[in-house]
Parts: C-alpha cells; sequence; structure tokens
C-alpha cells in the first residue's frame, strides 16, 4: 500500500532579505484560542480570540516568512500563510487570502486541508484492522482502495499546482507538507522539472537527500552486483548479506519493520513465496528498520517469521537503508545465484509470478537442520542437481 501513514510536518521558506511587516487578520469562529509557530524555529505561540470571533497578529516576516495557525496545540488540522503584507485568514474554512501569493497557496490549499480529517480516519480504521489481524479482507481492502484513491488526488492537486505555476515560491510549503503523498519517482521528475519552489531553503534538504537517493538507487538496478554490508542477527550476532546472497540461491531481501502497518499486511505474501518455493533453495532475508529490538523480535515471533533477520535497530537511519536509497517500506530486492539484483520493489503477485518463472524446472532440495544464530532452515542442493540459475558442468 502507497504510503500508509504520511507526516504533516512544516518548516519555513525565506523569501527575501528584506525585513517586511505582516499583519494577519483572522477569523476563527467558536474558539477561544487560536496557535500559531514561527516555522523557523517551530516555537509555539498562542493568540486569544476576541467575542467577535476575530484576531490580529503582526510583526516582522523577515524572520518568519511562513505561519502555520491551528485551532489546537497538535497542529493537526491546520493552515499556513504567506507573510508577505496583509493576510486574511479564516480557520474554519480553512482559507488563506490577501496576496497574490496567498491567493495561489490557497487554491491547492483549502483543498486538501479539507481532506486530511478523512485521510486520518482512513488511517486510524486500517490500522485497527491491522492490528485485529484483518488485512487483506473485504474491508480492508475496501478501506484501503478508498484511502489509495483520495491520496492519489491529493497528491495530483500538488502536482498541478507546481506545474501551472513553476515560478512560485508559494509551492514550497505546499510540497513540504504533502509531497509525501506522491511516489518516489514523481518527485524526483517534480525535482527535475527546476520550478522555483525547489531552489528555496525549505526544499534544499529534501532536494539533497533526493540527490543521495538517486545514486543509491543506482545500486540497486537490475544485472548491478548486490553490495555487502554487516548487520546483526536477533542473537546479536554479526552476519553479512554475502553470507546468503551470492550463494547459488535465489535472495529476497525484505526492508520492513514491526512498526510499519503495510509490511505486515504484505507478509502473507512473502510467506506464502517462503513456503512454497524455500523447498526449491529460495531463501529471504529480512532487513528490518526498527530501532527497538523487542518490539523486532516480538513482530518475528508473532507472526511466525521462520527466515533470517539482520538489523543494526538505527530506525530509518539503518545503514542499509542509506546504502540501497530506502525511502519507503516494504521493500524487496531479488537477487539472483550469482549475486546480481534481479530486480528490485517485487511484492504480491509480481513476486509471485517472478518466482514461479524463476523456478518452472527447478527440483526439490534438501533441507538443513535450523540456523544456530539466525533460526531460519537452510537448503542444501543434491548432488548433481542444478540450481536454479546455475549450469550444471559437463
Amino acid at each position: 500500500m502507497k504510503k500508509m501513514i504520511f507526516t504533516l510536518a512544516f518548516a519555513a521558506l525565506s523569501l527575501g532579505a528584506s525585513a517586511q511587516q505582516y499583519v494577519v487578520k483572522g477569523r476563527a469562529a467558536g474558539q477561544s484560542t487560536v496557535y500559531y509557530r514561527n516555522l523557523q524555529s517551530n516555537q509555539v505561540d498562542s493568540v486569544k480570540v476576541g467575542k467577535d470571533g476575530t484576531f490580529t497578529l503582526q510583526g516582522d516576516a523577515h524572520n518568519q516568512p511562513f505561519l502555520q495557525l491551528a485551532n489546537s496545540r497538535d497542529f493537526n488540522e491546520s493552515i499556513v500563510a504567506v507573510l508577505d503584507g496583509t493576510v486574511s485568514v479564516d480557520l474554519p474554512t480553512a482559507t488563506v487570502s490577501g496576496t497574490t501569493e496567498n491567493a495561489l497557496l490557497n487554491s491547492s490549499q483549502s483543498v486538501l486541508a479539507k481532506q486530511v480529517p478523512g485521510v486520518m480516519s482512513l488511517v486510524s480504521q486500517l490500522k485497527d484492522l491491522l492490528a485485529d489481524g484483518k488485512a487483506g479482507t473485504p474491508e480492508f481492502n475496501a478501506l484501503q482502495a478508498q484511502y489509495e484513491k483520495t491520496v492519489g488526488e491529493m497528491g495530483a492537486l500538488v502536482k498541478k499546482s507546481i506545474a501551472e505555476h513553476p515560478q512560485s515560491t508559494a509551492n514550497a510549503p505546499l510540497f513540504y507538507i504533502y509531497g509525501s503523498l506522491l511516489d518516489e519517482d514523481e518527485i524526483q521528475k517534480l525535482i527535475a522539472s527546476n520550478a522555483a519552489c525547489f531552489s528555496t531553503p525549505l526544499l534544499k534538504p529534501i532536494v539533497d537527500q533526493f540527490a543521495h537517493r538517486a545514486e543509491a538507487m543506482k545500486l540497486r538496478q537490475p544485472g548491478s552486483q548486490f553490495k555487502d554490508i554487516a548487520l546483526q542477527t536477533p542473537q546479536g550476532a554479526t552476519k553479512r548479506l554475502s553470507d546468503y546472497c551470492g550463494k547459488g540461491n535465489y535472495v529476497l531481501v525484505d526492508f520492513w519493520a514491526s512498526w510499519c502497518g503495510p509490511c505486515r499486511a504484505e507478509m502473507p505474501n512473502v510467506k506464502k513465496a517462503y513456503e512454497k518455493y524455500h523447498r526449491k533453495g529460495f531463501e529471504i532475508v529480512g532487513v528490518s528498520l526498527d530501532n527497538d529490538k523487542a518490539a523486532w523480535t516480538g513482530a518475528i515471533q508473532r507472526m511466525n517469521l521462520p527466515w533470517i533477520h539482520l538489523s543494526d535497530l538505527k530506525g530509518w537511519q539503518s545503514e542499509a537503508a542509506a546504502l540501497y536509497g530506502i525511502s519507503s517500506i516494504p521493500a524487496t530486492m531479488l537477487v539472483d545465484p550469482q549475486g546480481k539484483i534481479v530486480e528490485f520493489g517485487l511484492r504480491g503477485e509480481q513476486l509471485e509470478v517472478k518466482l514461479a518463472e524463476l523456478y518452472a524446472n527447478a527440483p526439490d532440495v534438501q533441507t538443513a537442520a535450523p540456523d544456530a544464530v539466525t533460526g531460519a532452515t537452510k537448503v542444501e542442493h543434491p548432488a548433481g542437481k542444478a540450481r536454479p540459475g546455475k549450469r550444471v558442468r559437463k
């Protein structure tokens, strides 16, 4: 599932070096307090709402050119204003107006902000179903399809705004907030378009991150030799990918985490593939992006995952994730018997189709005792029989 959970995050954008005064005239009917924060420093402050339901803020825009406003301190449902003059804000309708940049921002933000509560509700329902072990049920699939449709429409609106207004820096906070709804290749294409928003201080860290990721992704292209890395087993032993990859079997390197809902939803498909093809030599190496060992090992036990498991328990700072440019999970990398990458990103039916193709004429293999370190069951090829993808010497 595409981006099961997205984080609403906000930061600042410097629009110019000269000091500029701003005035925000707002309406927050039914609220006693409005919370706002200087996105440059993320410092939260508040202002009292008058009896007539209005409030006013003013100051120097040089140090806080973007301001986030909300009716609660958690800022889950909020709007952002470009502080470039006199700005009007209406929290109940999530609208901002008063300047050209705010009008542009508002044309997309007002639509997207109204969809956030519905998306968060879908996420909550999907989480509950996952926790109850109902992944893959008709109810789960219907909610998932609804989620995919909604976030797809939201992402399309972000792309449309950038494409139609490439010179506007107001697209920077829009992308920063909602850009995580887009697929990685869509983001790469937007960055390559050289739209003005991607030259701003706000998006520079993201642009740099994707530049690094683009280089890392070259390492996982089909036909490339896998890159080795050392990680730890649940028992604390150090193992390398080379202990399993390039040893004569097809190996699926599965990047996942115990906290990842989509990973748990996909795991029945992974288990099905393992149960069907392990006897033919197929191996799986699970690389976890957990940072809590108990959560990691607990998930392995609860879901009964009998294959090899490795992690450095560094979460998204995992060296394996950085090496292969992993930005979302689940993610998989299928490696052939000689250690070359077959394909990246195979899941569900696509994985089954590929394995059926690779193992069409492969014999069953002998099963060895479970590995004392990883707990996984290894396989041994009978003498004289060919390994998949490997010729028999004559």
